[in-house]
């Protein structure tokens, strides 16, 4: 019942999903290289930009393939090395004190690693960066969603210029909000005034459309909006 509960969301999602079609090729061309073009994939945005619910097509793109992803929000993790790697060992469903990367190593097949809300957890960026990733088995991709560009120490690095690939969300296009707002049956004729309020920002998108949702037939007033 689980796992039929599981495609049930992912399909919703995939379903409401727009855009970010450069984004999911990256991803998915990555995951299906015989060798990982990087290792880790940054996505950097501002709140609300839609950055979980990439990683959400991520996760079902990972479960077409049958390959196991790992998620954290790091908001839930405190920002010690101790603690990250038990969260990142109950996610992956070990007993603690198990050592992930141990357990990552042992399993020689494409895994991916998502850590959700990354700059929540700055404190650990040099000791990821410099420790943890390091020891990953080089078949492991981690995804990084932040609301904070990568540190210098990741730029300038060699080693990382070549294994880092950071994506930079931006809003919808007017026709990616064209498409989201039909989808949420928002009266076609109230579509320009809604995607000059929101400049096509996702999430205030999605919460105009909550707003016809629960009071059909309104008309957009910008000054009365969320």
């Amino acid at each position: 019942m689980t796992m039929r509960l599981a495609r049930r969301l992912a399909e919703a999602r995939r379903r409401r999903f727009v855009g970010r079609t450069e984004e999911l090729a990256l991803f998915r061309a990555a995951l299906e290289a015989p060798e990982l073009p990087f290792t880790v994939f940054y996505v950097v945005g501002p709140g609300g930009v839609g950055k979980t619910s990439l990683l959400a097509q991520f996760a079902t793109i990972c479960l077409e393939h049958e390959v196991p992803v790992h998620y954290l929000d790091a908001r839930n993790v405190e920002p010690s090395p101790p603690a990250f790697r038990a969260a990142l060992a109950l996610a992956m469903g070990l007993d603690t004190p198990a050592d992930p990367c141990e357990a990552l190593g042992a399993v020689h097949r494409r895994q991916v690693i998502v850590v959700d809300t990354y700059e929540t957890i700055a404190a650990l960026d040099g000791w990821l960066r410099e420790r943890f990733l390091p020891e990953l088995p080089e078949n492991t991709l981690v995804v990084l969603a932040s609301r904070t560009p990568p540190t210098l120490p990741w730029r300038s690095d060699p080693g990382w210029q070549a294994l880092l690939r950071i994506v930079p969300l931006r809003n919808l296009s007017p026709q990616e909000g064209r498409t989201y707002l039909a989808q949420r049956e928002v009266p076609p004729d109230q579509h320009s005034a809604v995607l000059a309020f929101t400049h096509g920002h996702p999430l205030a998108l999605s919460l105009v459309a909550d707003v016809f949702a629960q009071r059909p037939g309104v008309t957009f007033k910008p000054e009365a909006a969320p």
